[in-house]
């Protein structure tokens, strides 16, 4: 995959960065100046957590996170660009991990009796974490603060698909996200 920018005003794509394996990517806000990409290494066996600059391309490796090769991680940065919070999908009580980019301890949050993480995404604030969860009873967006505690935004019975929200940088708004699956099953007789 290649990241391009391009002119606000319009004009001709520019490369950034290739990668064969992107999870995610994100930039902190301002003041804050980091930008990562969180990726599969080259052999398979790690997590990479690489800062890149929109204008320079790739630059150091952050972290190394072991990878567990029967799991889909998903990865957001925090606004202030310190952690980069991490999620195993399909996990009866997920786990989120709060990697320290600035030196600091990691930590571990346990979400418990929501499964199989749709998107995530940090509040503006930092102080907590939009989470999708889906199960075939329904599909939950869920705001999670830094200790593991779960409250429910919104919900719909649709079975499947992802739900994601996204905060305005302010915090006073939020994009919601959200998938319904459906399907049509037919017989044939005689072909």
């Amino acid at each position: 995959m290649r990241m391009m920018r391009i002119p606000a005003n319009g004009g001709v794509p520019q490369f950034v960065l290739e990668t064969r394996n992107r999870r995610d990517e994100g930039c902190a806000r301002a003041p804050a100046s980091l930008c990562v990409i969180f990726e599969a290494s080259q052999d398979e066996k790690h997590y990479t957590v690489t800062a890149f600059d929109p204008l320079k391309g790739r630059g150091q490796v952050l972290r190394t996170i072991e990878k567990d090769p029967t799991t889909y991680y998903n990865g957001a940065l925090s606004p202030d660009g310190a952690t980069l919070a991490i999620s195993r999908q399909g996990e009866p009580d997920n786990q989120i991990r709060l990697l320290s980019l600035s030196g600091g301890s990691d930590r571990e949050i346990t979400v418990k009796g929501w499964p199989n993480t749709g998107g995530f995404d940090w509040s503006a604030d930092g102080k907590g974490l939009y989470y999708g969860s889906a199960s075939p009873q329904g599909t939950t967006l869920l705001y999670i603060n830094l200790d593991g505690n779960a409250r429910v935004l919104w919900q719909y019975k649709a079975a499947g698909g992802d739900i994601w929200g996204v905060p305005s940088p302010d915090g006073r708004y939020l994009a919601i996200r959200g998938d319904a699956l459906s399907s049509n099953v037919w017989m044939l007789e005689g072909f």
